[in-house]
């Protein structure tokens, strides 16, 4: 669906609440320009919101869904009148950048981030619940991220939310995540999704979305139903039918569209050869499970795992060898040798050697870390300035990255991770683009192209693709023009189908097997070809076009040859006619008019089965010789068995049974403990991840057995000496009649209800157990989540607050023990022992 301009203007069912951005400036906007489409887009979300719905705003990556978000709660904010916060939830990289574009576009409104570690976000919360509490209202707009999401979800999930904002909205793809699960539980007015893609690979994850913002009308149980009615569509009705189910709820608009002043960008691949090195790694890696290629081993075991994990390593190789262990020759010193021993890096030399002659700043993207660490060591080794963002880079430094780079023109590269780097980040600052390997999902590419030619971008975009020719990253790129293809009629074309048959889809399959062999197999034949080099001159004006002053020449018959058409697929041809005309160059999948895309080539099978049998002779020469040699060790060895004269055990004194008993034990013993301490680092590993504080009550037996000494010794000193102990008011035991749960005022600072509860993580039903729930949810949550980490044992005592106050707490004593088969023991009089112990260790420790 790809609705203009007009169209949106036009609808009847749209009411118009903004005609200029002087209504929005009365609002409390910060008086910015919006454009037209921008505009209109902020008129639609309103609508959704009047029409009780969320809504999906799918416009392509760069232009400006955060401003028309912003709008859409500026607008509220004024009109509603609602005492609900809105909270934006976005990935930790761009979260610095939601906030400075609420200081630009909305200055009036009180937004706070939620971040940092959990000692600092228990500090915020804690601040919130205090401003709650004396009827202040602590923020207008909350920013976090979605891991804070799944950590804090009980104090999240209590909030109540107004506007629901959730940038790079792809994460909600699947409504079995854990995020799409938690997210859906919280109360909301209304969700507002945002995503440059809003089809991925299939219809299955936009059905996702659609759910997450109208449940009613999408619920899960219809997916099945959804997705075999349009999955194929071939009538015209029910194309109709399609579009206007999904019009009411996602709205996308294309760059190209409503774009017309954005400076144009061109797309262009790169062939490269490969090294010696990298070609004999190159074979190594094919040959060395020649067993997978067997046609007839389909029922191998783990064959399909093992081939993908085949294709990942012929990637890297690809990229460098010093990407694998022991490749890398001693001593690791910088030199030529980490630029002459990969065929790409001898590319990227020569081409980052010429863009900074012409003036250019440069965004490289890479799938690998490790690949981006040797681009790291290349780009000191040459003495180019540049900066590095990938998933280890906190949020902070991320900003503090960005920033430099767009506004400090020394800095030349900047090295990012494909995922990381390709969400929501303005890097206009650079005009070129390397895509150094390419995704397995283009989509990823388009929005780390995106960072560039977006909103704010003055200058002309060069994208170019870095490909090591006969090898297995041409295939990678067939692969994503299909998914492409896809997106384009599912969204662009308002073409709501998958497009391809049955045979169409398995190809975007890679781990079906004998696809993923064909992969392998491609380019085979040239690739191992001894006089294949990749060491040859490049007129790189000739292949990028001219460049002046820093900025490219991009006429409009460039854009056309070098770049996506906008056009393209929309002109229907004959298989005859394709077959007999020779289209030109028409995406960044052909180049200079061949199509390097296609199935390996009978030459290529037939390079590779020789490669197979040359292998497996090897193999069948080198077990023969190993099994002539054991021939001849065991004639040397074999003669008469001499004669066994077994000698009589000798008998064990007292002394030495005792002594191996003893020793028996300290082994079990030590078996034990090295089990136990495995089973202790595995929870803390659980716990660490998951960002859990235990809250059972924590004793040292040794200060305890000291201290209750003291008190002994004080008390016999006490009636020696005649005098009479002061008997403690605040301290004691009050037995409640009715609910416990509420027990009366003793005058201390905090009262303790202790309950008993088994070991199983499972809340228990009726009596005291509904009374506390009826009275708090969050004992529960924290037993239940005390259950998910495994930290209940007999003899624990969690202590949890009752209300925010912490004045009465509960002192949950884990006394029974509930087995598989869900029966539960009697109390443990020694587990209620050691937890009353528990309860008297914090009473004392707060008088």
């Amino acid at each position: 669906m790809d609705p203009d301009l007009s169209d949106i203007e036009s609808n009847e069912d749209r009411k118009k609440y903004i005609n200029d951005i002087s209504e929005l400036s009365k609002c409390g906007w910060g008086g910015l320009s919006l454009r037209t489409y921008q505009l209109a887009g902020t008129n639609w979300l309103i609508n959704c919101y009047y029409q009780e719905h969320g809504c999906i705003l799918g416009d392509e990556m760069g232009l400006g869904k955060t401003c028309q978000t912003i709008a859409l709660i500026v607008y509220l904010h004024h009109h509603e009148k609602s005492s609900k916060p809105s909270l934006v939830v976005c990935p930790r990289s761009v979260l610095e950048n939601w906030e400075q574009e609420f200081k630009r576009f909305a200055p009036g409104l009180n937004v706070k981030c939620y971040i940092g570690d959990k000692d600092k976000r228990t500090e915020i919360a804690m601040d919130i619940k205090a401003d709650r509490s004396k009827g202040i209202k602590p923020f207008e707009v909350l920013l976090t991220t979605y891991e804070i999401c799944l950590k804090d979800y009980l104090f999240l999930g209590k909030l109540p939310w107004h506007v629901l904002a959730v940038d790079e909205a792809h994460r909600l793809k699947n409504q079995d995540s854990q995020l799409f699960q938690t997210l859906s539980l919280w109360k909301f007015r209304e969700p507002v999704l945002l995503t440059g893609t809003p089809v991925q690979n299939n219809l299955d994850e936009l059905y996702s979305l659609l759910s997450f913002v109208h449940s009613e009308r999408f619920p899960a149980w219809k997916r099945e139903k959804f997705l075999n009615k349009y999955s194929n569509v071939d009538e015209e009705e029910d194309v109709s039918e399609l579009h206007k189910l999904l019009k009411p709820y996602l709205l996308r608009r294309t760059k190209s569209a409503v774009l017309k002043d954005l400076p144009k960008k061109s797309e262009i691949v790169i062939y490269h050869g490969i090294t010696k090195l990298q070609r004999d790694l190159y074979k190594a890696i094919l040959t060395k499970d020649i067993d997978l290629f067997d046609c007839g081993s389909s029922s191998y075991s783990g064959g399909t795992r093992s081939l993908m994990n085949i294709l990942m390593q012929l990637r890297k190789c690809v990229n460098h060898p010093y990407l694998f262990d022991g490749v890398e020759p001693e001593p690791f010193e910088l030199g030529e040798h980490l630029v002459e021993s990969s065929g790409k890096l001898i590319l990227i030399d020569c081409l980052l050697k010429y863009l900074k002659s012409t003036g250019h700043k440069v965004l490289m993207f890479s799938q690998m870390t490790h690949m981006l660490d040797v681009l790291q060591d290349y780009m000191g080794y040459r003495g180019y300035t540049y900066e590095r963002l990938d998933g280890s880079v906190r949020g902070e430094e991320r900003f503090l990255a960005v920033q430099n780079f767009n506004q400090n023109e020394e800095t030349f590269v900047f090295l990012l991770s494909t995922k990381a780097g390709g969400q929501g980040l303005n890097l206009t600052g650079a005009d070129t683009v390397i895509f150094v390997d390419s995704d397995f999902n283009p989509q990823n590419d388009l929005q780390a192209a995106a960072r560039a030619h977006r909103i704010g971008q003055t200058r002309p975009v060069k994208i170019i693709r870095l490909i090591g020719q006969n090898t297995v990253e041409e295939i990678i790129l067939k692969r994503a023009e299909i998914k492409l293809k896809l997106s384009e009629k599912v969204i662009e074309e308002g073409e709501f189908s998958l497009g391809m048959s049955k045979q169409g889809r398995q190809e975007l399959i890679t781990d079906d097997k004998v696809k993923l062999q064909d992969i392998l197999k491609f380019g085979v034949n040239e690739l191992l070809n001894e006089e294949n080099s990749c060491s040859a001159v490049i007129d790189f004006v000739k292949i990028l076009g001219p460049s002046v002053d820093g900025e490219w020449q991009l006429s409009e018959a460039t854009v056309a040859e070098q770049s996506t058409s906008e056009s393209m697929g929309k002109e229907e041809k004959s298989e005859d006619e394709e077959e007999e005309n020779v289209e030109p160059p028409q995406s960044m999948y052909m180049f200079e008019g061949m199509d390097y895309s296609k199935e390996p080539t009978a030459a290529d099978i037939k390079a590779f089965e020789e490669l197979v049998a040359a292998e497996r002779a090897a193999l069948e020469l080198k077990a023969t010789a190993e099994k002539g040699l054991r021939k001849r060790q065991t004639t040397v060895l074999m003669g008469p068995l001499p004669e066994i004269i077994r000698k009589p055990r000798k008998k064990l004194t007292a002394e030495e049974l005792e002594e191996r008993k003893k020793k028996r034990q300290e082994n079990a013993e030590r078996r034990a403990k090295e089990e136990e301490d495995k089973e202790r680092k595995r929870k803390e590993e659980l716990w660490r991840a998951n960002s859990y504080t235990s809250c059972n009550i924590s004793i040292e037996s040794d200060s305890d057995q000291e201290e209750e000494e003291e008190a002994k010794e004080e008390k016999e000193r006490n009636e020696e000496e005649g005098e009479v102990p002061i008997q403690p008011t605040k301290r004691d035991i009050h037995y409640v009649i009715g609910d416990v749960t509420h027990p009366q005022d003793t005058g201390s600072d905090i009262n303790i209800i202790v309950h008993c509860a088994d070991d199983s993580g499972k809340w228990g039903r009726g009596g005291i157990f509904t009374a506390i729930t009826a009275r708090s949810e969050l004992p529960q949550q924290k037993y239940d989540l005390a259950g998910w980490m495994k930290d209940l044992e007999l003899g624990d005592c969690h202590l949890f607050p009752m209300d925010d106050k912490n004045v009465e707490m509960l002192g949950l004593i884990i006394a029974q023990h509930r087995d598989r088969k869900n029966n539960l023991s009697g109390i443990h009089l020694s587990a209620l022992s050691q937890g009353l112990k528990r309860i008297y260790h914090v009473a004392k420790s707060r008088k």
